[in-house]
């Protein structure tokens, strides 16, 4: 078993190839340059959660694909969360550094975080093992239903390892499901939708571990959703529970540096 230090100079390293330097393009032929952004920024009046912001931003290098279509990529990371309100262990970012393995709707691997708490005045450099899934559908085009434009569903969720004391271990995702009411001029869909969401680790989960059920409307426009939710949201490590409505603004964009 490497050592944590080990782990963190082969993610480095592994960070560095993944810039994509003109040599080793020449040497090996590189099958893409994949990236991403997302992020979401939120207003409600809340007291337990407050207002905030968060995302990520990646790019990446896909090296080969492995036998059953199975993609090997590494990357280089930046992560950021932060709210107004019992920040002490939920605000956090840093850069991290990562190996994966892609395969349709599912993705596995390991990565290396130099995560700073601002507000704690902490840092954790971790090691983390995980798996995430992300399906969407529209059940109107499955099942023929022509009531309806759309209606439109997805689910994501996230387990990750590691023997961090600060964050630790833990799972999140959600489910929803949606109706498109109508289409906007310019041809912007119109969302409402049912969710459950849920987030939870084992190391400090008391402004962390939350979860419950939400309905809210969406209008997407390109790569951007503008949206307002209610939110019966659970903390079962405080013993606490929120009702909130939301307004938020969230973006998702995804590239590959290297064309067709």
């Amino acid at each position: 078993m490497m050592a944590r230090g080990d782990t963190a100079g082969l993610l480095l390293w592994l960070a560095i190839w993944s810039a994509g330097i003109p040599a080793a393009a020449e040497a090996f032929e590189i099958e893409g340059y994949p990236g991403s952004a997302w992020g979401q920024l939120s207003y409600d009046n809340d007291e337990i959660s407050g207002s905030g912001v968060m995302g990520f931003v990646n790019q990446g290098v896909q090296w080969t694909t492995l036998p059953g279509g199975v993609a090997l990529v590494t990357y280089a990371e930046y992560r950021h969360r932060s709210r107004n309100k019992n920040q002490e262990y939920y605000d956090a970012g840093g850069p991290a550094v990562g190996l994966e393995f892609r395969k349709s709707v599912f993705t596995a691997g390991v990565d290396y975080y130099w995560e700073t708490l601002p507000v704690l005045g902490e840092k954790s450099e971790r090691a983390q093992v995980y798996g995430s899934v992300f399906v969407d559908w529209n059940l109107a085009k499955l099942l023929g239903v022509t009531a309806v434009p759309g209606l439109p569903g997805s689910m994501w969720g996230q387990a990750s390892y590691d023997n961090d004391d600060i964050s630790g271990s833990g799972v999140m995702g959600f489910i929803n499901q949606g109706v498109q009411l109508a289409t906007l001029p310019g041809g912007a869909p119109l969302v409402a939708y049912a969710e459950y969401r849920h987030r939870s680790r084992n190391k400090n989960p008391q402004y962390y571990d939350a979860g419950g059920p939400a309905v809210g409307a969406e209008l997407w426009i390109a790569f951007l959703r503008a949206g307002v939710d209610y939110y019966w949201e659970t903390l079962p490590a405080l013993g606490e529970k929120s009702e909130r409505a939301q307004i938020y603004v969230s973006w998702y964009l995804d590239w590959n540096l290297k064309g067709k």
